[in-house]
């Protein structure tokens, strides 16, 4: 194997339980992180999927660590409120890429904590609206893993997607083409993949009830939808909204490392301990 340990940020959907299963081929030991907040704490714990991937691989293989990051996701929504408000108005809305930029943050800190080199996610090119989800924000997500000595990889990024339709992606994002043309592919997908690997039942489990109650929620949505669909990208082409999503991550990246670089130096005495504790 490559390498002794890797981190995944795992919401034990089938694309990151497809990235686990990617990594658990290079990698002795593979530590799953799910981070939970409290708009999500309802939805299920990814439990069953972890088990699966024991089963498959070995039961030592996989740690499976839960983390809240209510106290991040209220920093990268508040702090400076007003001045953010005034420099990117309506894109301070974009609550998914708060969440993403917490699961990161608190994913390097954990890599720093237990000497882990790499790192990776289940992203795909599915949903390109949300922050988390488009090149130009992942690019400054990179950047910030590198910075601490991590490699961060999204090895299924380019696998094809099959899609969910359900009635709210036919009538808000599908028609702004954000979702994949075509139905189940037998090409490569992740779904696919896991099935050939005797992990997952069948090919096609994206969007069946399996599915909604294998994974834990990733970010609440509905408001943010409303602000890119129907106010921004109604009006502005996708590039001007990338534009701008970026310059808003390259604020919150730099913050982030900061905040890091401080906790490394002052530990619980540092304002992202106390984030951390709230």
């Amino acid at each position: 194997m490559k390498g002794s340990q890797a981190v995944v940020v795992y919401s034990g959907g089938t694309d990151s339980s497809c990235a686990a299963a990617l990594l658990a081929e290079r990698f002795r030991r593979i530590h799953l992180l799910t981070f939970v907040e409290t708009a999500t704490r309802g939805s299920p714990l990814p439990r069953a999927n972890v088990e699966r991937l024991r089963k498959r691989f070995g039961a030592d293989r996989f740690e499976h660590r839960v983390f809240p990051i209510d106290g991040l996701l209220r920093y990268w929504s508040y702090d400076g409120y007003l001045r953010s408000l005034l420099r990117h108005g309506f894109f301070m809305l974009a609550t998914p890429g708060f969440s993403a930029l917490s699961w990161h943050v608190r994913s390097i800190l954990y890599c720093l904590e237990h000497g882990i080199k790499e790192s990776a996610d289940g992203l795909t090119r599915e949903l390109m609206h949300f922050p988390g989800h488009m090149d130009a924000v992942i690019g400054r997500i990179r950047e910030l893993y590198r910075h601490f000595g991590i490699t961060y990889s999204n090895p299924v990024r380019e696998w094809e997607t099959p899609v969910d339709r359900q009635f709210l992606d036919h009538l808000i994002v599908d028609r702004h083409g954000f979702l994949p043309a075509g139905g189940q592919s037998s090409a490569k997908t992740t779904g696919r993949y896991l099935f050939e690997k005797g992990i997952f039942p069948r090919p096609d489990v994206k969007g069946s009830a399996m599915d909604r109650g294998m994974q834990h929620d990733c970010y609440p949505f509905v408001v943010f939808n409303m602000f890119a669909f129907w106010l921004y990208l109604s009006r502005h082409t996708y590039e001007e909204y990338s534009l701008r999503m970026d310059l808003l991550f390259k604020e919150k990246a730099e913050d982030a490392r900061a905040l890091i670089e401080e906790y490394r130096r002052s530990g619980e005495s540092s304002r992202l301990a106390g984030l951390l504790r709230s």
